[in-house]
């Protein structure tokens, strides 16, 4: 994502050339790695004339299966169908690094698990190009509170909570919307316990969000069968498990989707739940698509004022910027030692833009009427931006 600064006020005095020198070099290039462009556990077993060629064919494999797992994970469900994947040599030029993290090799085969990070910008722009709708914002983790129904209430941190050992043993929870599991310790059954699951105390559950630096808990409230219940992990599955999820970013819990998981033929009590667990992650991901999809040709420019108390919160407001997925461009309109005026590039909706900066734990405020006709793309009008931690201090 390219930062530009242009269009400065006179800078007349030595502050405002040590404070504008500062801005300028300050290092905004690296950014950190996003869960969102990371692909992991792309497994390959090739068989060719020798293990050298199996292994150029295996990678060329991986990086294609890698890219199709990225193109469902970002592109809306209705054109997944409908998409047709680039050459492996397009592809090659998104892939930002990859790591071989297990291979196996004979005279004529091979077998190995790589993980692939893809070039934000390169992938934007391909998709972009190809003219289908997606999403390139990922929510911030989201902590699950697995509640389980037994004949005696429910439970949460207790060993009878089938429902949670198949969330720990569930594997690859990344993606969109990236599912943090609880662990369970002295803090964590001191902020809800078992019979808390919709009267849970609101003060309490920020406590138990910022130890996991969750952005929201979803409780994942399950009910099975009574001949699913009283089967043990390994016994055939009979019956179905619904799942009732709630979010708690609101005033209070609200009931979002209600799953119910059918039991499969040869399928154990385990693996029906394991699955249970596949089934809530991508319901998840689907909803937060559904709010972060964009259309490539819906760009959008915000201007807005940043306020700060010193260089050190400036920075770090720029840093937080750096890293808002959705922004394309950053660009500095004027700079006093107070305030900055700056301009957000971004695709889609002023809503859109609203919950990618949220991820970042920025907050936009609603447009105020300014005197001045500060506002860019709507006279009269004035936004503001700022880091929530700093927000009390301002």
């Amino acid at each position: 994502m390219a930062t530009v600064y242009k269009h400065f006020r006179p800078l007349r005095t030595a502050f405002y050339v040590f404070f504008t020198c500062f801005c300028l070099y300050l290092p905004f290039g690296a950014l950190a790695d996003s869960a969102l462009f990371t692909i992991s556990d792309v497994k390959v077993d090739v068989t060719a004339e020798n293990s050298a060629i199996a292994r150029e064919q295996a990678f060329a494999k991986a990086q294609g299966d890698a890219f199709s797992k990225l193109a469902e994970r970002m592109m809306s469900e209705g054109e997944i169908d409908n998409f047709t994947m680039p050459e492996a040599q397009t592809i090659s030029t998104m892939i930002k690094d990859f790591e071989v993290t297990q291979e196996q090799l004979s005279g004529v085969r091979y077998v190995g698990t790589y993980t692939f990070r893809f070039n934000d910008k390169n992938v934007r722009q391909f998709f972009s190009g190809q003219g289908v709708r997606y999403t390139d914002v990922g929510s911030r983790p989201v902590l699950a509170l697995p509640f389980y129904e037994r004949d005696n209430g429910t439970v949460l941190w207790s060993h009878q909570n089938e429902w949670m050992r198949a969330w720990n043993r569930a594997g690859n929870l990344n993606g969109l919307v990236p599912i943090v599991v609880p662990i369970g310790d002295l803090m964590d059954v001191s902020d809800i316990n078992d019979d808390q699951a919709l009267n849970y105390d609101e003060r309490k559950l920020q406590s138990l969000l910022r130890r996991y630096d969750a952005g929201e808990a979803a409780i994942l409230f399950a009910v099975p069968d009574h001949s699913l219940l009283v089967a043990s992990d390994q016994d055939p599955a009979v019956g179905s498990l619904m799942v009732q999820i709630y979010r708690t970013d609101r005033a209070g819990p609200e009931a979002v989707q209600n799953i119910t998981v059918d039991a499969k033929g040869g399928e154990t009590k385990q693996e029906l739940f394991v699955r249970a667990t596949k089934k809530v992650h991508k319901a998840l991901q689907k909803n937060w698509k559904e709010k972060t999809i964009i259309n490539p040709s819906s760009g959008n420019r915000l201007r807005v004022r940043v306020h700060y108390d010193g260089l050190e919160q400036w920075a770090a407001t720029q840093t937080a910027l750096e890293r808002v997925y959705g922004v394309n461009e950053v660009v500095l309109q004027s700079l006093s030692p107070k305030v900055a005026e700056i301009e957000l590039v971004f695709q889609g909706s002023e809503k859109r833009l609203r919950l990618a900066l949220a991820q970042a734990d920025m907050t936009l405020s609603s447009p105020q009427i300014n005197p001045a006709s500060f506002g860019y793309g709507g006279e009269g009008l004035v936004y503001e931006l700022y880091l929530n931690r700093f927000r009390g201090g301002l």
